[in-house]
Order: structure tokens, then sequence, then C-alpha cells
């Protein structure tokens, strides 16, 4: 409770004791308007009488307004208020427990400003107050209608179309709206490395995230249920031919190294081919890149690779030692010089072709076997070679 809406509370306690008839009244509810700090309070008694203390009771003697009992109720002196953008200030528990069954009873064919409601309930979710509280500070069994709730609580996260959602305080520059932070898995979630953060209208805000999501990103869903058909089809049909040494081939090809070589597939040009078929450009793909998949499944499972095909190749290349670093596929190369020196190399995501090797980027050695040995045992143990010196990466070696 800020200063202002305590000093009020104290202000209108001390008028209630002081005053004969409402003595036994007690303040139920304080709303405030966060525009003008107009605040708007009711105060009742066990009986059913109440007083409302508005900035349009002022001129009215003692400054309050009484309230007929057949006259109230939560719709239009709550979750009116609220709707228009209003807040709470202070609410006593027994009102939260009795909005609770009114909302249980009412909500939603009954109710008239339900973005009040949801304004409330939001309040609840912000604020700690749960079934659990209620029947605690009640004694009473109370219905649960967070069940309504279409908003999110202050840093509570949901998931849609394969990205994480966290609500996070509202915009200061437009109160009516939370902040929301965007990741784009768990993994930069849990390092706090959001795509973005925008500012979204907070009632409605579950939805108004789905929109959002809807109209700007891509369905990571539809990629992962694609990956899923492509890791099947590689296990079940491709690469059997290819792999197999059983009766029982499906146990040859194991599920997560299909699964990589689907993650090459779908960062190829022939994933993005639509003129056929994805299954086709997959054939082909496959097709295209035997030699490849072959030398990755055998280090997948740990085999020795055929030295005698691999390791003298065309262009004075010679592969000394093959690994992983973390699925990325890594060579050491001794290349020949037209002057017969040599020269060492360590080559990330490379492939071999028709006795020719290519690869992305690469550590150039010169004659330093020795450091490059060191540096290509660090990284098939997971280092980088960052700050070993500058790296080339202008043209591929062939």
């Amino acid at each position: 409770m800020n200063e202002k809406i305590e000093k009020i509370k104290n202000d209108i306690e001390t008028f209630l004791k002081d005053t004969m008839d409402h003595q036994n009244k007690h303040i139920d509810y304080i709303l405030y308007d966060p525009d003008n700090d107009n605040t708007f309070v009711l105060a009742s008694d066990n009986y059913g009488e109440a007083i409302e203390f508005t900035p349009f009771t002022k001129e009215y003697d003692g400054g309050y307004l009484e309230v007929p009992e057949w006259d109230y109720n939560f719709d239009y002196y709550i979750y009116n208020y609220l709707e228009e953008g209003k807040r709470i200030g202070y609410m006593t528990d027994e009102v939260h427990y009795s909005i609770w069954n009114s909302i249980h009873e009412l909500y939603p064919e009954d109710i008239e400003y339900k973005d009040g409601v949801q304004a409330y309930l939001q309040y609840c979710a912000d604020n700690g107050i749960t079934k659990e509280y209620l029947d605690k500070k009640t004694g009473f069994d109370t219905p649960d209608v967070m069940q309504y709730f279409e908003g999110l609580a202050i840093n509570d996260t949901m998931k849609y179309k394969g990205y994480i959602i966290e609500a996070d305080d509202l915009n200061l520059d437009n109160p009516k709206e939370n902040l929301i932070h965007i990741y784009e898995n768990e993994q930069d979630y849990d390092k706090k490395e959001e795509i973005e953060t925008v500012s979204l209208n907070t009632i409605g805000l579950k939805q108004n995230v789905r929109d959002y999501i809807d109209e700007f990103y891509i369905d990571k869903t539809v990629i992962e249920s694609e990956k899923a058909y492509f890791t099947f089809v590689l296990g079940y049909d491709l690469l059997n031919d290819m792999l197999s040494k059983s009766s029982t081939p499906e146990n040859d090809v194991s599920y997560d190294f299909c699964d990589m070589i689907a993650g090459e597939f779908l960062k190829s040009e022939e994933y993005k081919n639509e003129k056929y078929s994805s299954y086709e450009m997959l054939e082909s793909w496959v097709n295209d890149n035997k030699d490849f998949i072959r030398e990755q499944h055998s280090l997948f499972i740990g085999e020795t690779i055929d030295r005698d095909t691999t390791r003298m190749l065309d262009g004075g290349m010679y592969v000394i030692d093959l690994g992983y670093r973390n699925k990325q596929p890594v060579a050491l190369i001794e290349k020949t010089m037209q002057d017969n020196s040599k020269e060492y190399i360590i080559a990330f995501n490379y492939k071999i072709t028709d006795k020719k090797i290519d690869w992305a980027y690469g550590y150039y050695y010169n004659e330093n076997i020795s450091k490059a040995k060191q540096d290509f045992n660090k990284v098939l143990s997971g280092g980088n070679l960052a700050n070993t010196f500058d790296k080339n990466k202008n043209d591929k070696e062939r």
C-alpha cells in the first residue's frame, strides 16, 4: 500500500470512528486512478449499510454517498472501475472471498464488465491472492476462479509454438501494458538471453502473446514436426541400406544419429527447394552426401574409419585424424605444398567427397605439427581455439 492510499485509509477510518452513525463501518476496499490519484472507497457494516467516498461525493454532506443494498454489485462498483483503468489500492480478504464466489456464480455470462474481471484476476495473480490464501484467511472453502484468468502474473512464463514467454513489470510509459520477454528455447531462458522485449496489453495477455507470435514469428513446432518426420524417414528407410549391418536394421541406425543428420538436412539448400516434395529432396540430399553420412556414422558409433579411402586425398591432402566437437565434425590435415613443405590444418565442418576435402573454416599451423595436435585434442575435449591465433575463413582449401 503506497503512502497516499495509506493516508486516505487512515483519514476515513478516523472519520468513521468519530461519526456516531458510522462507527460500526469499516473500509472494504480502496480503488485509485493512476492518472490523477483520485480514490474510490467503500465502507460498510455487517447489516447491509454502505457508504462510498469518491471524487463525486465530496460536495455531499460528510463527503460521502449512501449506497442502497439493493443497488450494490461488484460488476458496476468494482469491475466497471477496473475496466476503466483504475486499480486496487486496498481490499479486505472478506471482499476478495465474496468476489471469488460472485465470479464463480456469474462469470462470464452474467457479468457485463468482463475486462474488469480480468483486471481483478491480474491483481490477484500479481499479489498472491489464491484459493489457498483465501481458505486460510477466511476458514471457508473458496471456489477457485483462476481458471478464468486469461493473463500472466509478473515473472510467470508460458510456452507457445516452441518459444518461452515471460511476463515482466508494467510498462512505465504505458501502465495498461506489460513488458514481455521472448526466448528462443529453455536454454536461452535459463541464461536470460531473450530474442526481444515487447510491450503488450495486460488484459488478456496470454491471447495477446499468441497473436503477436502468430504475426511475427515462425512456428517452431512445425519445424520440429518436420525434423521428427525426416528423422523417422532416415532411420526406417533412406539410411538402412547404407548403414545397416544386421537383420534388424532399425537397431543399427540410432534415433540420435538420424536426428543429427535430419538437422544437417534442415540447413541445406535442398530443404529450401519447394519445387519438389520434402521426401524427394531428402532422398536427393542423402544420395549426394553418402560419403559424408557414412563418415559421420562411423565417428558417431566410435568405429575406426577406413583410412585407405579417407587418408590420402587429392590436392596433396592427408587426413591425420578425425573427430567431433559437440556434434561438429573436425579434421586434422597435413597438406603438402608445391615446395614439398608441410602445412597442418584443423578443419571444422569438413566434408569428404570424391577424394576431395572441403571445410567451412580452419586454423593453420604452418609446419608446427606439435601445436596442431595439441589444439586438435583440445577441440575434441570441447575446447575453443578463438585465442590461439587469427583463424583464416577466407578461402576453402581443396
